[in-house]
């Protein structure tokens, strides 16, 4: 998933949802002193860039090599590392995921994921179950890029279909399948390893898509 046409697109088409929540995710970070932080599913670096110029230790991990790259360059103060959520080493002072990445996985790996996690903040946001849009589909396009986003969901999972073109001819087509979460089930598991939990429909001022919600977890 997130080859290079898509990684692309996303970096240049759909980076802004990152810039404008970092200064939510900055104020987090401040007020729980934290000073290292573990990006999850980073992607391309927008997020880890804004992080390390306001003064913090990142160290980012996304399942798309293609990502990374485009990460590397991004945010070249920052630390990069293939890996999948759940084989991270979720060891800072707080844990990130932002955009549905604990989504890309099964509840038992969202279980093993947060057992592992050793921080004082943990901030990540999923797309719940049986709140999502039932169909959605979505075109948009750039300087040398075009893409449709055509999404299906059962009220439990989530599959979507991404068709993307460049301006050289180049076609490529991805299929996403996402696991929804509920939310009591995933609150009662954050508070079984030791978290306070507030969930918010918003990072600050950026309110996030319907059917998502933002999930702070301190560690008491």
């Amino acid at each position: 998933m997130y080859g290079p046409d898509l990684a692309h697109i996303h970096h240049h088409g759909f980076s802004e949802f990152a810039e404008a929540a970092a200064p939510f995710v900055i104020a987090q970070l401040r007020k729980h002193e934290a000073k290292s932080v573990v990006e999850v599913g980073c992607g391309s670096g927008i997020l880890a860039r804004e992080l390390t110029r306001a003064g913090f230790d990142v160290h980012g991990y996304d399942a798309s090599p293609s990502m990374i790259a485009i990460a590397r360059r991004t945010a070249p103060r920052a630390r990069f590392d293939v890996a999948r959520f759940r084989d991270v080493d979720a060891h800072a002072d707080a844990v990130i995921a932002m955009g549905e990445v604990l989504n890309y996985g099964t509840f038992d790996d969202v279980r093993a994921f947060i057992a592992s996690v050793q921080a004082k903040l943990l901030l990540f946001d999923v797309a719940e179950r049986g709140a999502y849009p039932v169909h959605d589909e979505h075109r948009s396009g750039g300087d040398d890029w075009s893409v449709i986003a055509i999404k299906d969901s059962d009220g439990t999972h989530l599959t979507r279909r991404v068709l993307t073109f460049r301006a050289d001819g180049r076609r490529d087509e991805e299929v996403h399948r996402l696991e929804l979460y509920d939310r009591q089930e995933l609150s009662a598991l954050l508070r079984a390893h030791g978290f306070r939990v507030a969930v918010r429909r918003s990072y600050g001022a950026r309110r996030l898509p319907k059917g998502h919600v933002l999930y702070v977890a301190v560690h008491l």
